[in-house]
């Protein structure tokens, strides 16, 4: 009894096994094999890997040199690189795969996935190629699966693969940024304390100076006195010579006249417009200051009513034909 038990268990053993190979066995034929990497396209050429270390080889290709220096190797029996590091400009790639299903390999379709980029699997294909373009710098792993007929899923294709970075998004070009953007706004910066400092000097020299008196022994060089309304001009501009608010209605104010009576005297006795005037009797008592040892240009021009120095050079110029500084 007890021998008859035994062998009826190991009957039921027997069968199980039997059983079970058979339904792997099937299962194994109705699975599709898991996909294969056939090759990539770097920006849409066809690159035998295998061949890249020979220079002549490179020489096909703009970025062939460039490119052999991007991966470790080649892994046997297939032609696409291992550890492939590609420069930032090489981002065109096309992956070419393929995959059996023994039971109907023409109904096989394949699904891919590439981590970094994308965020699910894509829409079942039968093309067997997947191409991106312009690929941002970054670490990347493409999965690929394939279905067939029985509609059961293979193990997924796995390969990695990076882009680099391009030097002007590294963190060293990014301090640079920040050091030329420091450097910039520190230029303003004192750029505009300088000129703040130098209207500050102007302004205090522009006050000392107006409270100087000409000195009695310059003389100028004046028109002919043909009228006592000339010389009463002339002494009226005279004493307010340093104040560059001093001007057109001003002196009409003073003379009690019109500004057209006054243009018209003027134009009659000098052939000159009272601005004209008014501007060139300031430079003649200019000229003769620039002569008197001691005084730069800029006090000179601070005594004849010009706050300015540059403006004073600029106009002295032409009027006489030459700068300021050629006379001291």
């Amino acid at each position: 009894m007890l021998f008859q038990r035994i062998y009826t268990a190991l009957l039921f053993l027997i069968f199980f096994q039997i059983f079970s190979y058979g339904q792997d066995s099937l299962d194994h034929k109705l699975t599709p094999q898991t996909p294969e990497l056939a090759y990539i396209e770097i920006q849409e050429q066809y690159i035998d890997f295998r061949k890249l270390k020979d220079s002549s080889y490179q020489h096909q290709f703009e970025f062939g040199k460039a490119l052999s220096q991007s991966f470790d190797s080649v892994g046997p029996h297939v032609n696409y690189p291992l550890n492939l590091n590609l420069p930032h400009y090489l981002n065109n790639l096309t992956f070419h795969f393929s995959a059996i299903d023994w039971k109907a390999p023409h109904k096989i379709k394949y699904s891919y996935y590439l981590e970094g980029l994308n965020n699910d699997w894509s829409e079942p294909t039968n093309e067997p190629k997947v191409h991106y373009m312009n690929l941002p710098h970054g670490e990347y792993t493409l999965k690929i699966k394939t279905i067939g007929e029985a509609q059961i899923w293979s193990t997924p294709f796995i390969y990695s693969f990076s882009i680099q970075t391009p030097w002007w998004r590294t963190w060293w070009a990014y301090t640079l940024y920040l050091l030329v953007i420091f450097a910039a706004f520190y230029g303003i910066w004192h750029f505009w304390q300088e000129r703040k400092r130098q209207e500050e000097e102007i302004q205090r020299l522009v006050k000392a100076y107006k409270l100087t008196k000409i000195p009695e022994a310059i003389e100028m060089k004046k028109v002919p006195q043909e009228s006592s309304f000339l010389n009463l001009v002339q002494t009226t501009l005279e004493a307010h010579l340093s104040d560059e608010n001093f001007g057109i209605a001003e002196l009409c104010e003073l003379l009690n006249i019109s500004r057209a009576q006054l243009h018209r005297k003027l134009k009659k006795l000098t052939g000159l417009s009272t601005s004209h005037y008014i501007r060139s009797m300031r430079l003649e008592i200019a000229k003769n200051l620039l002569e008197t040892p001691g005084l730069n240009v800029s006090e000179v021009a601070f005594k004849v009513g010009f706050s300015n120095p540059s403006y004073f050079s600029k106009v002295f110029k032409a009027q006489f034909g030459y700068a300021p500084r050629e006379l001291k």
